[in-house]
């Protein structure tokens, strides 16, 4: 219950200034003790600012929102994360070329993967491949050269881009921190834009996103939708009118079944 508490408060930041304490209790429940004990662990992480009489949204120096850290986005939905990367698996090449994008949901794909060749920005990839086959065996790694984030533990800006460009491969796996109308969109353009070569360089652009992702928060745009082949997801309800929206794109959905969480109260 506490990893959702402080899930539902980063979520509500996305798309608000400030949180009180007292908005905090009467949208997630708890105790004003309870809330205020979650304001001071996201604060500690890095994740919120706190000030007086509540939290306020993390920024960066150029206005864009402040990534939330690795360790913190990789425990939310982590069951539905795998079982969402156990889906994508199928538009994996057999024994050919992949790029993984470094994210949380695409970090899944990681415990399924046995052969083949893996271009990735992710060290948590790396790591999890690495602990996989400690004795070799398995697919083999690519990992780009350039600036590491060590909040998001991904390698990023010009030179790991540059390095990307060089290689093709059979199918771009990639997430987004959210999405529009018009595509999908990302909290840092620095982190966007390592997944463009990316999808222009593959065959197929297969995008996994957990329920959260249907609403719009993140001020770079990452790609429009007619770059997406196929978004793998969950059948909840909630997002079917974005499904309408983003089949008429072209996009391919394929849907695992839904299994009920919890949700931002309205």
């Amino acid at each position: 219950m506490r990893r959702q508490r402080e899930e539902q408060i980063l979520h509500y930041l996305e798309s608000h200034e400030f949180l009180s304490t007292e908005q905090a209790f009467a949208l997630f429940g708890g105790s004003p003790a309870t809330i205020r004990r979650a304001f001071s662990r996201l604060a500690e992480s890095n994740s919120v600012k706190r000030v007086h009489g509540g939290v306020s949204r993390m920024r960066m120096g150029g206005g864009s929102g402040e990534p939330i850290p690795f360790s913190m986005r990789g425990q939310w939905f982590a069951d539905e994360k795998a079982r969402l990367a156990e889906r994508a698996m199928e538009f994996a090449p057999k024994n050919g070329a992949m790029f993984i994008h470094s994210g949380s949901t695409t970090l899944a794909l990681a415990r399924y993967i046995t052969q083949g060749t893996v271009i990735t920005n992710s060290i948590n990839v790396c790591e999890l491949l690495m602990h996989r086959f400690p004795s070799g065996g398995g697919p083999e790694i690519i990992l780009p050269g350039g600036t590491f984030d060590l909040k998001a533990g991904v390698m990023a800006g010009p030179r790991t881009e540059s390095v990307i460009r060089e290689y093709l491969a059979e199918t771009a796996f990639f997430s987004a921190r959210g999405m529009d109308e018009e595509g999908l969109l990302d909290p840092s353009d620095n982190l966007a834009s390592v997944v463009r070569p990316m999808i222009q360089n593959a065959d197929r652009a297969v995008m996994i996103a957990d329920h959260s992702k249907f609403r719009k928060f993140g001020l770079a745009r990452m790609v429009p939708w007619k770059l997406v082949d196929i978004l793998v997801t969950s059948d909840y309800a909630e997002n079917h009118p974005w499904f309408e929206m983003i089949e008429k794109h072209g996009v391919k959905i394929v849907t695992i079944p839904a299994r009920r969480g919890t949700f931002l109260k309205k």
